[in-house]
């Protein structure tokens, strides 16, 4: 056998270079769940499944690495990128399992009180001024169209056939998700609609027209709320602080603009909405939203420096590598877009 090709036969069997950033910030908050669910295990009521869902995330994630160097499938690969769509909120899921078991306190009393603080007032009372039907109704709206946006900004640099842009664009927003999941560990809180209003009068104090009541019953049963739950604030999630929200909303914006998105006006307009939502609608305190827009400024910051380390010593393949598995190959650009989409 030619011994150049053999060697490249043993660096694919060995995922040498072929695993992506992408691939290792997801294998990496699995690996972290995983070791907390192991050095507490009596403590957490779904250590096992844990465990077992994210050992066969691990299996898939290497498999489909592996296979996508080996057999030249377009779904294969098409699927080698788009797969950490619906592994983003598994993780949200599983953070949600370990933060009331390793953190069992709330610390919306902290947060109440830096809001009062800093604006003398409860914002959630004060904002009420402004409610009205419609507008509730339109961010409610806004406020569920919280993963779409990102996934509408990576579409529109895929179907641009700029698919580098899109893995730039993914890789920085699931980095964004995981460490925000990863922050709820730090100080969970149940939000204002349960420390601040009556829950159970929601659709009576701040109705909307059709569609209101839908949202958020889908919204409360995302966050671990059954219909007819007794005792909402007991089994709501504690995801408050830092607003993720606030947090991957900025940053989906941001890119957009950087990397010139064709969708970047109306996701904008939608995307400050949404943020405005979370307070209308009394899912966060303010101070959370401070929170989740200084995060959002960290990771344009450490996830460029993250990636670099990662390439650098040879862990991950570097986005030009990787990209060359994708079906539909970037096109050639103009030298100013080029030159804003290299900024990292």
């Amino acid at each position: 056998m030619n011994p150049l090709a053999a060697s490249t036969r043993r660096d694919q069997l060995r995922l040498r270079g072929v695993l992506s950033a992408l691939d290792w910030y997801t294998l990496g908050i699995m690996a972290v769940y995983s070791l907390l669910a192991i050095a507490f295990y009596p403590l957490i009521p779904k250590a096992t499944s844990i465990l077992i869902t994210n050992a066969l995330f691990a299996v898939a994630i290497i498999a489909m690495a592996w296979l996508g160097q080996m057999l030249p499938y377009r779904g294969l690969r098409l699927l080698r990128f788009f797969y950490v769509i619906p592994m983003v909120y598994p993780m949200y899921q599983q953070s949600q399992q370990l933060v009331p078991s390793l953190h069992p306190h709330d610390y919306d009393a902290l947060l109440i009180e830096l809001d009062r603080m800093l604006f003398g007032v409860d914002p959630t009372h004060w904002i009420m001024r402004f409610a009205h039907p419609v507008l509730t109704e339109y961010l409610q709206v806004c406020y569920v169209s919280f993963y779409l946006l990102p996934i509408v900004v990576a579409l529109s640099f895929f179907l641009q056939g700029r698919a580098l842009t899109m893995l730039r664009f993914g890789r920085m927003i699931v980095f964004g998700f995981y460490v925000s999941y990863l922050a709820y560990f730090a100080l969970p809180a149940i939000g204002p609609r349960f420390t601040l209003h009556d829950f159970a009068r929601l659709d009576q104090e701040l109705p909307g027209l059709v569609l209101t009541p839908i949202l958020r019953s889908l919204v409360n049963e995302g966050g671990g709320i059954e219909p007819g739950e007794p005792h909402p604030e007991r089994v709501v999630n504690r995801d408050c602080f830092p607003s993720g929200h606030t947090m991957m909303t900025l940053l989906t914006i941001v890119l957009a603009w950087r990397y010139r998105s064709t969708v970047r006006i109306p996701i904008t307009v939608v995307g400050v909405s949404l943020i405005v939502a979370t307070v209308y609608l009394r899912y966060h305190y303010v101070v959370d939203l401070i929170a989740g827009a200084a995060c959002a400024v960290a990771m344009l910051v450490i996830e460029p420096r993250v990636y670099r380390w990662l390439v650098e010593c040879g862990i991950a393949a570097p986005d030009e590598s990787t990209i060359r598995q994708m079906p539909a190959p970037e096109p050639p650009l103009t030298p100013s877009i080029t030159t804003t989409m290299e900024h990292e």
